[in-house]
């Protein structure tokens, strides 16, 4: 950030995010909500310390073969005539001592494994011969693929920025507190980094889009433009279900918005580009590729950490790296449209065993319905019952069987209780009540009844609910009202 230097170099946690199993959400967290998340936000450790140089060694294959070649040039004794090769080599080397022969071999073993990357071509000895290899070019389509690529980036990259989120002290401990000395804005730390979309432009102010827990906890937040610009932003809404935020900034340095794709048509097996700041703001508008690896994928994400899954968010998987930063940034098709908004990346399926290569991005035409309710109403509002729920599987199986009369095996959601006025007391659902099916759907779990709700229904529209009361099954009819998240 140009009035922030400190920010760029320090790794910033985020002191919430959103809680799932064994996923990492692509920001990084201070008091992890998420069991094996993590945020693709600053970490604590430098930059610097979690890359490895690319240099394979001290001495290049250039090198080494000038080494050999400046030997009084063995090579002038090899005959070209392939037929005597052999003689010749032998001839030659019996010429010289031992220490040609070390460079002879360096000079095989150069070519054999390094050669391609300096010279072009590749050589080995193979018995009696020196045989070459020509480096073969990419063909006419490769080079088309790779420019579709180049253009698809060049004309989207600018409308991904950097997210950071600053908290005051106070809201702060530990390391985060010490690491957030470095990187203050006035009174306040920062204590997120992500990376967001430029979605509109509206007049004087142009509209971005991110994660929900880049900005969960903020009291202040700066977007900063592709190129180093860092304006203020106005939160106009966020909403815990889907991780979506919309934050308003000044248009004054906006050249380019996001264009959307129809994410229903993606294709597993299409190039995919990640584009973010992974690791913070040193290494924004960064560009990885991959592919869309699969669609509709069904995420359970425990959002108020009690054990239960609260909810199941689709998305679509990739294998496009996205890291710590990238929370919020775009993934692009090979037109430059946006397939959707990265989120969440599997981490750790178990102790000791690691993944790769799974991350989970937010389908566009999702983030399109979102952000425009953001925008106007600053909520999203969806069907409810008016009821608080819990899992069975939090319950005691004996106390479920002998309390509720109820067996447990059966599955289904327990009503902790019921909201005055709701819809659910206008339909006389009682607290302890079990649902167990909506319509003809089976609902098994908390999730479940969610997923169904936001998902398959209306505000106003009136639903069949089965549920069983002490061991007997009833069925009630149910208008749904309004829920404002």
């Amino acid at each position: 950030m140009n009035d922030n230097k400190n920010t760029e170099n320090e790794e910033l946690n985020n002191n919430s995010a959103r809680p799932a199993d064994n996923f990492e959400a692509t920001n990084h967290s201070k008091a992890n909500n998420k069991e094996n998340f993590e945020a693709t936000n600053h970490g604590k450790e430098n930059n610097k310390g979690n890359f490895e140089a690319t240099n394979h060694g001290k001495e290049s294959n250039k090198g080494n073969f000038e080494a050999y070649s400046s030997k009084e040039n063995i090579e002038n004794n090899i005959s070209k005539d392939s037929a005597n090769n052999q003689a010749n080599f032998n001839e030659a080397v019996k010429n010289k001592n031992n220490v040609n022969l070390k460079y002879a071999l360096m000079f095989a073993t150069v070519f054999a494994l390094g050669g391609l990357s300096v010279f072009g071509v590749q050589g080995f000895m193979q018995g009696a011969k020196i045989v070459q290899i020509s480096k073969v070019a990419p063909s006419a389509q490769e080079e088309a693929s790779e420019t579709t690529n180049i253009n698809a980036v060049s004309k989207s990259k600018d409308a991904v920025v950097s997210v950071v989120s600053y908290a005051s002290p106070k809201n702060l401990s530990g390391l985060s507190n010490i690491i957030g000395d470095k990187a203050k804005k006035g009174d306040l730390q920062a204590i997120a980094n992500g990376s967001g979309v430029i979605y509109k432009k509206d007049g004087a102010y142009a509209y971005v889009v991110t994660n929900h827990h880049v900005i969960n906890g903020a009291e202040k937040v700066d977007v900063v433009l592709s190129d180093g610009t860092s304006v203020g932003a106005e939160i106009l809404g966020s909403d815990i279900w889907t991780d979506l935020t919309v934050l308003k900034i000044s248009a004054e340095n906006v050249k380019v918005i996001m264009a959307f794709s129809n994410s229903d048509e993606v294709a597993v097996g299409q190039t995919a580009l990640a584009i973010g700041s992974p690791l913070g703001l040193s290494l924004s508008n960064s560009v990885t590729r991959g592919i869309v690896s699969s669609k509709e994928r069904q995420i359970p994400i425990d959002i108020n950490n009690d054990g239960s899954y609260d909810w199941y968010q689709t998305v679509i998987q990739t294998d496009a790296a996205i890291n710590p930063g990238n929370s919020g940034g775009a993934l692009i098709n090979s037109s430059g449209e946006l397939i959707g908004i990265n989120e969440l990346k599997i981490s750790n399926v178990r102790e000791g065993i690691s993944a790769e290569g799974i991350g989970f991005v937010i389908p566009a035409n999702e983030v399109k319905i979102i952000a425009e309710q953001l925008e106007k109403n600053g909520k999203v509002s969806r069907p409810a019952l008016g009821v608080q729920l819990a899992s069975l599987s939090t319950i005691n199986k004996n106390l479920a069987e002998e309390k509720l009369n109820y067996d447990t095996s059966k599955k289904g959601v327990v009503i902790k209780s019921v909201e005055a006025g709701s819809a659910a007391e206008k339909s006389n659902l009682k607290d302890y009540d079990i649902i167990t099916k909506i319509n003809d759907t089976n609902i098994e779990s908390i999730a479940d009844l969610r997923k169904y709700l936001f998902e398959k229904t209306k505000i106003g529209e009136t639903i069949n609910i089965t549920y069983y009361r002490q061991g007997k099954e009833y069925q009630t009819k149910l208008t749904l009202a309004r829920l404002d998240q």
